[in-house]
Order: structure tokens, then C-alpha cells, then sequence
């Protein structure tokens, strides 16, 4: 019996609990197979459900660098969307057109998939769809 109200009481509490923001704040970075491209994103938090931050792409082994040439703007912009689910912008630093992106957070291996849901327009180099390690 008591161990019976305990469990009850424990789920109690855990349902009243507050659930925290998901964090995706940090380095993340992904390298293709053949090693001739890597991507990077740094984010940082902004307020509860929106990250900012750059990103750095280089491809064709060094041949085309998409990076952010000033740190006085952000490449990247999301919002929180659903549980672990962020959408948003990506500013190409190669052509400065601007695509709609995609993150979704694993938390069960700690990585993130990025999607690149509409391509900037213009000559960009980034990955269309990569899995992005924390750092």
C-alpha cells in the first residue's frame, strides 16, 4: 500500500514539475563522408523559444567557404516550433540570399538533423540534409 501511494505521489509531482527550454545552445558540426565538406552552427539562446547564430560551411575541399563575413549580424535565426522541433533562416555568407532551415534535436544520441527546406537562391554551399554533433 505505501509503495502504491508512493508511486502515485511521484507522478503527481513529476506531472506539476515544469518542463524546461530546450537548449540546442553550443557548437554543432557535421563532415561529409568523403571529408571534402564540413558545416558548422553555432547557436546561442535569445529569449525561451528563439536561437540565434552563424554558421560555416566549407566545400569542394576548401574550393567554396559559406561562412558569415561580420560578426555584427547572425546567419541563423530560429523559433521553437514544437518539442524539439526549431524552423527558421539561413543567410548564405557566399551569395547573402536567405533560406528557410530546419533543426531537429535528438536527445537520445545528443545530435541534430538539419534540413535546408528552401535553398537560397543563388550560388550557396551548405548541406541539403546533414546530422550535426554537439562539439
Amino acid at each position: 500500500m505505501i509503495k502504491k501511494l508512493l508511486s502515485v505521489y511521484t507522478i503527481i509531482l513529476l506531472s506539476i514539475i515544469p518542463v524546461a527550454a530546450q537548449d540546442i545552445s553550443g557548437s554543432w558540426s557535421w563532415n561529409s563522408k568523403e571529408g571534402s565538406n564540413m558545416f558548422t552552427i553555432d547557436l546561442i539562446q535569445a529569449t525561451e523559444n528563439d536561437f540565434r547564430g552563424n554558421h560555416c560551411s566549407v566545400f569542394l575541399g576548401g574550393e567554396r567557404i559559406d561562412c558569415n563575413d561580420t560578426k555584427d549580424e547572425f546567419t541563423v535565426v530560429l523559433i521553437k516550433k514544437a518539442e524539439n522541433i526549431f524552423q527558421g533562416s539561413i543567410r548564405s555568407g557566399y551569395s547573402y540570399a536567405v533560406g528557410n532551415v530546419q533543426l531537429q534535436y535528438l536527445p537520445e544520441d545528443n545530435t541534430m538533423l538539419f534540413t535546408l527546406k528552401t535553398a537560397p537562391k543563388g550560388e550557396y554551399y551548405m548541406p541539403v540534409e546533414a546530422r550535426l554533433v554537439r562539439n
